[in-house]
């Protein structure tokens, strides 16, 4: 009897820390302490609350804990809980709090001119009506399903390593990669943060479906990409009350676990025979956007200007900066393209199925650097231009030719053979790509050779130079400048004594 007063005491104190601290950790918490206090939680209630509070009461998410003593702290807060937990006589738990902190019926708030109403028709999922309401809710009102496929095995991992189930905040914390699993060494396991940029820029388009009291059985993944907006700085307020209210469709109390389980097969097994916009489609829609914005420019086309349309561009698309850049050039050379092989007589239509077919071409066309690239030569060289691009049309097969041709014509011994396959193209096309692929070959044999002289220099300015440094010459360099000498010194040294190794075997060493 005197064991139980003292662990009731234990409680009460826990409970007065708790209600103490609450308004820095939020009115959840205070609510629960207070549910807590006035009347007793099943045990596995209990745990999660008690677990949690003694957490943060103790410091366990410190940064300052090393991984052994948060290990020691944990397994103390575990034996405290357990105490507390059966100091009283407890309800049994039933099957809604079995896995998560149960709540009462979410409720909708009226949001952009949406009262809330049921889903018509019905929706049906794999041979099962259940019938919904629709409306917007305060996203950080929802639970994740922690019995959700696709955290399954993060759970139980979790569970193994913590001895205890992950509570609610640190369900959101393993899929945004806050917490670092050992097997998951992902920091964005979920591919949440491209997914957070498309709803702080469209909202959440595709309702979840939650449970009466909010826990979402399709969703999960929005729902924490949607927190993500809400915790990073990187988005703005607009974005953020973007997020914040999402629309969901809330099953009615009593929806069975069949019901739910039709739910999830349908929307994750059937497929939806979406078709993906080709890149082709994309980029002219890119264009034209950054055209529009470019017309209405108000002063001259500066750099920082036209770095500024194509960042709006980029907001306007969900993309990033440097593929709407990508997209421009490769449209200008497919509008050249179609210009040239129009002008000279094909028809329009075919030649812009070949366009769309060919796309990705236009950026191996913009291969290498500087003036050595492939459009750099064709921009002031008319009759290469239309050598490539008749060989684009109908005689090259693959990107990776285009992407090569720019160390061919570059090459005065080569270029001759990209000309040759351009004459006899319309006579046999199969000769005309066998042309260019010995083009290529060569073009690659003679990059080879060129790095193998090119290294050979390097290694006798090497020992021009350093051979006949003074030992204190060395001591004026960075130390840090030193430790990457050694390593670069080191694993030349080993690659030579190997190499040295195969010429005495067959004998070819010249004396050292």
């Amino acid at each position: 009897m005197h064991n139980m007063e003292v662990n009731k005491e234990a409680v009460r104190e826990l409970v007065e820390q708790a209600l103490t601290l609450a308004a820095d950790y939020g009115d959840e918490v205070e609510a629960a302490v207070r549910a807590a206090a006035e009347e007793p939680l099943d045990s596995a209630r209990a745990e999660r609350l008690y677990r949690r509070l003694l957490g943060i009461l103790r410091g366990v998410d410190s940064a300052d804990l090393s991984g052994n003593d948060r290990a020691a702290l944990v397994a103390e807060i575990d034996e405290e809980v357990a105490h507390i937990v059966n100091s009283v006589e407890r309800p049994a738990a039933t099957a809604a709090t079995s896995s998560v902190t149960p709540q009462t019926k979410i409720e909708f708030v009226e949001k952009n001119g949406l009262q809330p109403h049921p889903v018509r028709p019905v929706p049906f999922y794999n041979g099962a009506s259940v019938p919904m309401e629709e409306g917007y809710v305060d996203v950080e009102d929802l639970t994740l399903w922690p019995e959700n496929a696709r955290l399954e095995l993060h759970v139980a991992e979790f569970r193994e390593r913590n001895r205890r189930d992950p509570d609610r905040g640190e369900l959101v914390a393993l899929m945004q990669g806050e917490i670092n699993l050992p097997s998951l060494n992902k920091e964005d396991p979920f591919e949440l943060l491209p997914l957070a940029r498309s709803i702080a820029r469209r909202g959440v388009e595709r309702p979840p479906i939650i449970t009466w009291d909010g826990v979402p059985r399709d969703g999960n993944r929005r729902i924490a990409a949607s927190l993500l907006v809400l915790d990073r700085p990187e988005f703005n307020n607009e974005e953020k009350e973007r997020a914040k209210w999402i629309k969901v469709w809330r099953a009615p109390e009593g929806t069975t676990e069949d019901q739910f389980d039709a739910i999830v097969v349908a929307l994750n097994f059937e497929p939806e025979h979406k078709l993906d916009w080709p890149e082709y489609v994309k980029a002219r829609l890119v264009c034209r956007h950054y055209e529009m914005l470019y017309e209405r420019l108000p002063g001259l086309a500066t750099p920082s200007a036209v770095t500024k349309l194509k960042k709006e561009t980029a907001a306007h698309f969900g993309i990033i900066v440097s593929r709407v850049t990508r997209y421009l050039r490769m449209v200008q050379w497919a509008d050249d393209f179609e210009q040239y092989h129009v002008e000279h007589g094909q028809d329009a239509a075919a030649v812009r199925y070949r366009t769309d077919d060919i796309f990705q071409w236009f950026y191996e066309l913009d291969a290498g650097k500087g003036e050595e690239k492939l459009t750099k030569q064709i921009e002031v060289d008319e009759e290469l231009k239309g050598v490539v691009y008749d060989l684009m049309l109908d005689t090259l097969d693959s990107g990776v030719q285009v992407r090569g041709l720019y160390k061919v014509v570059g090459d005065p011994d080569l270029v001759k053979k990209v000309y040759d396959a351009g004459a006899i193209r319309e006579e046999s096309k199969s000769e005309a790509l066998t042309l260019i692929k010995d083009a290529l070959d060569e073009a690659r044999r003679k990059a080879n050779t060129r790095r193998k002289l090119g290294f050979e220099e390097d290694l006798k300015n090497f020992v021009e130079r350093f051979g006949a440094r003074a030992p204190d010459d060395w001591e004026t360099v960075d130390t840090e400048l030193l430790l990457s000498a050694k390593r670069v010194f080191a694993a030349s040294l080993t690659a030579v004594e190997g190499e040295l190794e195969v010429r005495r075997v067959h004998g070819d060493t010249a004396s050292e």
